[in-house]
């Protein structure tokens, strides 16, 4: 009965995304509590300039937002009539028609940038203290995300974003056209990112995202990636992605998710570096980190102990597989509808199920559970077949070699086992690329 329910639930959340453009240009993001109101303003971006939102296009904005990263707040879409946009010398703007308590009271979109103004009867209210907030407009196809995570103010009578830096802002779009795969730059990203903290120490967002460029960054330093044999500018490359995930974690002290990103690095690091008192720290933080927000950090986990780990011993039978029993068990198995951005392919991992699944699978086959690696495997082949995964080849290979890679576990030679999706850290791709 489990297995069909998740089945069942797992499959109808599992659509294709719409496209997906992110703005970080001057962003900055205003959200009054007591009298409720938000406004949202990016700067020129040439993503904007080749919109028609006028009819028959259609149109929509939601806010949403996070209090500790392990939760999601989803305001719901407003759709945007198209009858109420106008063109303007500088692109488009749109008012609310007379009457309308929908929330948005108008919107200007073109060549200067993007400028929401929400508020009014029909607005909910966004209210702090949180770890991010998100504005997400629909145009046809199309959805342009703005994502506030720096705040100069939190707290329940206002949310008051820190303007991003010209530096900041193009080495987060870098990062992202890398680790999405658009327009992969890891260099630029590195240069622009470096330069953000440099400029600014208290940037939590681009130390979190520098310290993350720098596992992604290890993870395609080798020819091929072996977390056993890692050559060394793959070592460098890990080991230089702690300092800033130190930086990150108390700049950025409501998202419980970011604890668990530094946590696997430290651990990797210790590995690959030979280091047993960072590796047991490393250790001892992801376990505080996974108490503190189960979900989500169980996957730094996966990514950097499981791999390491004997499949038959006892830390993978009684830590790792219980682990993974609980990701499929309970009130989990609505997460992909309570928590879209977390378990489904709604937010910044276009293909967060389908790599979920297969590393999951992954870590249950090599624990001997056939039957579960079994239909895990299945779930993540039937998703990406219809989502235009790019991994797909390796979701049809685990299905029809379950039953070996089961067995080259469980026998007496450790040099014949599969190593799991991403080696050790290097996962993310696998969900995150489009």
């Amino acid at each position: 009965m489990r297995r069909a329910l998740a089945l069942a639930i797992l499959l109808t959340v599992a659509k294709p995304a719409l496209a997906l453009t992110l703005l970080t240009a001057a962003k900055f993001g205003r959200f009054d509590g007591a009298a409720p109101s938000a406004i949202v303003r990016v700067g020129p971006d040439s993503a904007l300039r080749a919109i028609d939102p006028t009819c028959p296009t259609t149109s929509s904005l939601r806010f949403a937002l996070s209090r500790r990263g392990a939760d999601f707040e989803d305001h719901g879409e407003i759709s945007l009539a198209c009858a109420g946009w106008r063109r303007t010398r500088a692109g488009y703007r749109w008012i609310a028609p007379e009457g309308s308590d929908a929330g948005v009271q108008r919107i200007r979109l073109g060549r200067r940038g993007l400028t929401v103004h929400a508020g009014g009867t029909g607005f909910t209210p966004i209210v702090g203290p949180v770890a991010y907030v998100e504005a997400w407009l629909t145009v046809g196809d199309e959805r342009y995300l703005v994502r506030l995570q720096n705040f100069r103010r939190n707290d329940p009578d206002a949310i008051v974003s820190r303007r991003a830096s010209r530096v900041a802002a193009a080495g987060e779009a870098a990062f992202w056209d890398t680790v999405w795969a658009d327009d992969p730059r890891p260099d630029d990203a590195l240069r622009l990112l470096q330069r953000a903290v440099k400029r600014d120490p208290k940037d939590g967002r681009s130390q979190f995202l520098l310290g993350m460029l720098r596992l992604y960054r290890s993870s395609t330093a080798c020819a091929e990636f072996d977390f056993a044999h890692l050559c060394d500018a793959a070592k460098a490359e890990g080991l230089a992605a702690v300092e800033p995930l130190d930086r990150a974690v108390p700049l950025l002290a409501n998202d419980t998710r970011i604890a668990g990103f530094r946590a696997a690095a430290t651990y990797a690091a210790g590995y690959v570096q030979g280091d047993a008192d960072r590796l047991a720290r490393g250790l001892n933080l992801i376990d505080e980190a996974v108490a503190a927000n189960t979900l989500f950090n169980a996957f730094d986990l996966f990514a950097v102990v499981a791999p390491v780990e004997p499949g038959m011993g006892d830390y993978y039978q009684t830590r790792v597989l219980p682990l993974v029993d609980a990701i499929f068990s309970g009130e989990n198995l609505s997460c992909p509808e309570t928590l879209p951005e977390i378990c489904s392919n709604a937010g910044m991992a276009p293909h967060n199920f389908e790599g979920t699944l297969i590393l999951l699978g992954d870590i249950y086959a090599k624990g001997g559970r056939l039957a579960n690696a079994s239909l895990w495997y299945s779930i993540a082949r039937g998703t990406g077949r219809t989502t235009g995964y790019r991994y797909q080849a390796i979701a049809e290979e685990r299905v029809a070699m379950v039953a070996d890679r089961v067995a080259r576990y469980e026998d007496d030679d450790p040099t014949n086992d599969p190593p799991l999706l991403g080696g050790g850290g290097g996962s993310c791709r696998y969900c995150h690329n489009k």
